[in-house]
C-alpha cells in the first residue's frame, strides 16, 4: 500500500470516527436535556399534588436549572447534530473530492467539534471500524477489548448499539495467547 492509499484510509477512518463520535454526543446531550426537563416536570407535579414540600421541590428545581444553564445540553446537542451531519456528508462524498480538499474540510469541521465525553471515544472507534468493515469477521483483529460497563451504560442511555462484536474465535485466540504467555514465563 503506497503513501497516498494510507493517507486516504487514515483520513476516511478519522472522518468515520468523528461522525460517530458527534452522533453519540448529539444523542447524549439531547437525552441529558430531556432528562432535566422530565425531572422538572415531575417535581412540578409533585409540588402541585402536595407530595413534597416547597423547600425540597425548590431545591431540586434550583439544582436542575443550574445544571441546564451551566451544561447547556440542548445547545450542545444541536451543535453536535449539525457537525455530525457535515461529517456524514463528507464521508458519503469522500470519493468525489481530492485528498487535499478533504483534509481542508476535515480541519474546518474539527474546529466545530463539541466537548468530549471520554466514555464515548472507544464506542465511536468501534462504530467507525464496523462502518469501514474492519471487523473480526473480515479478519481484522486489532481491537482486543469489549466495552466497559461505563461505556455500555452510556450507550444504553443514548439508545445506541455498537454493531462491532467480538467473535468467540477471537476471544479464544486472545485467551490461548495469554495462556501461552503465562506458560512461557512460568519455569514450572
Amino acid at each position: 500500500m503506497d503513501n497516498w492509499e494510507q493517507t486516504a484510509q487514515h483520513l476516511k477512518f478519522s472522518i468515520a470516527y468523528s461522525f460517530w463520535y458527534e452522533k453519540f454526543m448529539y444523542k447524549f446531550f439531547g437525552r441529558l436535556d430531556k432528562l432535566a426537563a422530565l425531572i422538572l416536570m415531575l417535581v412540578a407535579i409533585c409540588t402541585v399534588a402536595g407530595l413534597c414540600s416547597a423547600i425540597i421541590s425548590g431545591l431540586i428545581i434550583t439544582i436542575v436549572v443550574f445544571f441546564q444553564l451551566t451544561i447547556k445540553a440542548g445547545v450542545k446537542s444541536q451543535s453536535a447534530k449539525a457537525v455530525y451531519q457535515e461529517y456524514k456528508s463528507l464521508y458519503l462524498h469522500f470519493d468525489d473530492y481530492d485528498i487535499e480538499e478533504i483534509k481542508d474540510k476535515f480541519s474546518e469541521l474539527n474546529l466545530k467539534d463539541t466537548d468530549e465525553v471520554d466514555a464515548l471515544a472507544y464506542p465511536a472507534r468501534l462504530a467507525a471500524l464496523a462502518m469501514l468493515g474492519m471487523t473480526p469477521a473480515n479478519g481484522y483483529a486489532e481491537v482486543s477489548r469489549n466495552l466497559s460497563v461505563k461505556e455500555q451504560l452510556i450507550l444504553l442511555f443514548i439508545g445506541e448499539r455498537i454493531e462491532y462484536e467480538f467473535s468467540e474465535m477471537l476471544r479464544g485466540q486472545i485467551i490461548s495467547a495469554s495462556l501461552d504467555m503465562v506458560k512461557d514465563n512460568n519455569p514450572n
